[in-house]
């Protein structure tokens, strides 16, 4: 086993990578403001992987649209949740929230596998992102490198925008002290509103990239991506977007490595890493890798 093979896989890891930063800074940002670990935010994942699946397939639209859609369908689903299921039981203890965002992300994965079943439906890839790249000996496709570049994109525009708009130094209040930010004249709801506004749009282009990596989509494909991202969240801080997003890729690379090193009949191990890693972390280092105050970063 030579560096050009562990190059390799990491290069093959950048796309997973990619998906988990962007589902792990949804669940810090989430945290930040409503101290919620939002458990459906992997089935929120998989209504945006569905929507785009149908906008392409059945609408005929193109990869462009779909996005758009996908986008539009997540937030809403994510917006409906803070709505309905968070915000009248905000208040009402740890416990209570843990409940009811499990039962949400239980009922949203029972409803669509009634309405679609177990299978797999294939998510159609355009022939502009199947392009072939080649450094030296090292193979790299051009989905890789377009889901790293629009994810690091993101989160850098993500960053600018939380520490520099309204908008965003108004979160950042509200994730410091709630009551005081109120005080101030900042309407929480809202805050906490527009929070699950873009946490759910993150888990969107994290559901389409998902489906055009792996050709795929099913009503079960958020749990291991959801619960990875929650890892990585853990891993990076909870509340630290920085943190949450390096330790995505980190998570990714670490998946993909822990099986490349595995014999092949191992490859179905890939899940149990990540609850190595989590039980390392909570054991040696329960704040995270990086500085974790439980405010955004």
């Amino acid at each position: 086993m030579d560096l050009t093979y562990i190059l390799q896989q990491i290069l093959n890891a950048l796309s997973l990578g990619s998906m988990l930063a962007l589902l792990a800074v949804g669940y810090t940002m989430i945290y930040g403001v409503l101290g919620l670990i939002n458990f459906a935010h992997g089935e929120v994942f998989m209504i945006g992987a569905f929507a785009a699946m149908y906008a392409i397939t059945g609408l005929g639209f193109s990869l462009p649209i779909a996005l758009i859609i996908a986008i539009i369908a997540s937030v809403l689903v994510g917006v409906i949740l803070e709505r309905f299921c968070y915000r009248p039981v905000q208040g009402s203890g740890d416990i209570t929230l843990f409940i009811t965002s499990l039962a949400a992300s239980i009922g949203i994965r029972s409803l669509f596998i009634m309405f679609f079943g177990s299978r797999s439906l294939q998510f159609p890839m355009p022939e502009y992102l199947q392009g072939i790249r080649f450094w030296g000996d090292i193979l790299i496709t051009d989905l890789n490198l377009i889901i790293f570049i629009f994810t690091v994109l993101i989160t850098l525009a993500l960053s600018l925008f939380i520490r520099n708009t309204k908008l965003g130094i108004a979160m950042r209040g509200v994730s410091y002290n709630k009551e005081t930010a109120e005080a101030m004249g900042i309407n929480s709801n809202s805050i906490i509103v527009a929070t699950f506004v873009i946490g759910s749009a993150l888990a969107a282009v994290a559901g389409v990239a998902w489906g055009l990596q792996y050709g795929n989509v099913r009503p079960a494909m958020g749990y291991h991506p959801g619960i990875s991202g929650f890892i990585a969240a853990v891993l990076g801080g909870i509340g630290n977007i920085t943190g949450a997003a390096i330790s995505g890729f980190l998570l990714g690379v670490g998946q993909v490595l822990f099986v490349a090193f595995l014999p092949s009949v191992y490859s179905g191990l890939r899940p149990l890493f990540v609850w190595i890693v989590l039980f390392i972390i909570l054991f040696y280092k329960p704040t995270g890798l990086f500085r974790s105050n439980i405010k955004w970063e």
